[in-house]
């Protein structure tokens, strides 16, 4: 028995195969993905052209591969055994991307944003081409106004309006700007609007029972008011069915969730340590945008309802990418951003030796990039890097609301 014992030893000391992992992945209409090999191969995470790759002496283990399109996200997985005693072990992983699910994006329809000078805070809402150009400034008030939505239809925009320092209600204002009506007449604070996708019900984050809490309330703001769940930032799933939010409440971390309106299933989408912010829903309902501390800066991801995969679209560390929102066509994000350079082409980035970290300089701006995102980090091809809309040294903007194009504006 020993003998034996010591000859299966001997044996797997000198087993000298090796296993390969082989990825196809097919179409893309010839246009980069975003393949992220997760464990497979550490830190390969990068914008490319479909085709095969190889990968060798590959450990016994389960690997997990996620590919990105513009209005795709596909995942695989493969359990790789022990090294063979000779000779090569090769595993395949294919990925089929749909046709037409990696179309370029065509920016259409108009971008809302709030906006303030740098050196005195005046808060207002404006509107800007998808495809670029002058704002437009809708709202001229020595009050607040902040967290724009635009209704479904593109006909009003709801916000939040008030003093910082006093208090915050809900407004709601036709897309030029006229006609404000207040919603919401509370002590407590209310913001962050944001409208089903009928057009009837707004939900909103509200303090008025101590909880920062999101409720749900007609269109008019009438007395129908309901708390729905701790938590904030809700985003309404195109369907009506659910929301997503973030919350602290339920596992001591700010994490993502989904709830169906009538307050039940609430089930969590996002489990990290760093936190997860600002979900919002694609337009076919099959993901969820966000944006994360879990790289090192807030970059964003890409999850897929069904599957459960998360990826990440944008590897640009020393950057702020956050608030994303889909376009209307599902093949573009916009989102509040922090990524400015140099006149020697540098990124514009301070490091703090006392912290130890780096922070973007300048002031955020409204960004619009592919739905695979963009590269920056440890690579020189630097191609489809976001566009900067606003791009303003004295200006702050935030909280971008996509609508598209509507035959009456």
């Amino acid at each position: 028995m020993r003998f034996l014992i010591g000859a299966l030893v001997a044996l797997a000391l000198v087993r000298c195969g090796t296993n390969e992992v082989t990825l196809t992945v097919e179409g893309g209409d010839g246009n980069k993905i975003r393949v992220d090999l997760g464990t497979l191969e550490l830190k390969n995470n990068r914008l490319v052209d479909a085709g095969t790759f190889s990968f060798s002496e590959v450990k016994d283990g389960s690997y997990t591969v996620n590919v990105v399109a513009n209005s795709y996200v596909g995942t695989q997985t493969v359990v790789v055994e022990s090294p063979p005693l000779s000779g090569v072990q090769t595993y395949g992983m294919a990925i089929k991307i749909p046709a037409g699910s990696n179309q370029p994006h065509r920016p259409q329809g108009t971008i809302l944003y709030a906006a303030t000078p740098t050196k005195i805070r005046d808060w207002n809402l404006y509107t800007i081409d998808a495809a670029g150009g002058e704002p437009t400034q809708l709202t001229h008030t020595r009050e607040f106004e902040q967290q724009p939505a635009w209704s479904p239809d593109g006909s009003e925009i709801a916000y939040a309006q008030g003093e910082v320092m006093t208090n915050i209600d809900i407004y709601v204002m036709a897309a030029d700007g006229t006609g404000a009506q207040r919603l919401t007449e509370h002590p407590e604070r209310d913001g962050a609007p944001t409208w089903s996708p009928d057009g009837s019900k707004i939900a909103f984050v509200s303090q008025r029972d101590g909880d920062v809490a999101i409720w749900i309330m007609d269109r008019d703001g009438g007395g129908n008011k309901r708390k729905l769940v701790k938590g904030e930032q809700p985003s309404w799933s195109p369907d009506g069915k659910h929301i997503a939010f973030t919350s602290s409440h339920f596992d001591g971390n700010d994490e993502i969730y989904i709830i169906d309106v009538d307050g039940s299933n609430r089930r969590r989408l996002t489990i990290a340590r760093q936190f997860d912010w600002f979900a919002s829903w694609s337009p076919d309902g099959k993901r969820l945008a966000f944006n994360s501390e879990r790289f090192g800066g807030q970059e964003l991801l890409v999850a897929d309802i069904a599957s459960g995969a998360q990826v990440q679209i944008t590897t640009a560390e020393h950057t702020f990418e956050q608030r994303p929102v889909w376009s209307p066509d599902g093949r573009a994000l916009a989102y509040q951003g922090k990524m400015n350079f140099r006149e020697n082409g540098e990124m514009d980035v301070h490091f703090s030796p006392k912290t130890g970290k780096h922070t973007p300089q300048g002031t955020f701006d409204i960004f619009v990039v592919a739905a695979v995102g963009f590269d920056w980090d440890d690579i020189e091809d630097h191609s489809g890097l976001p566009i900067n809309l606003t791009n303003t040294a004295d200006f702050i903007e935030r909280w971008p609301s996509w609508s598209p194009p509507h035959p009456e504006q």
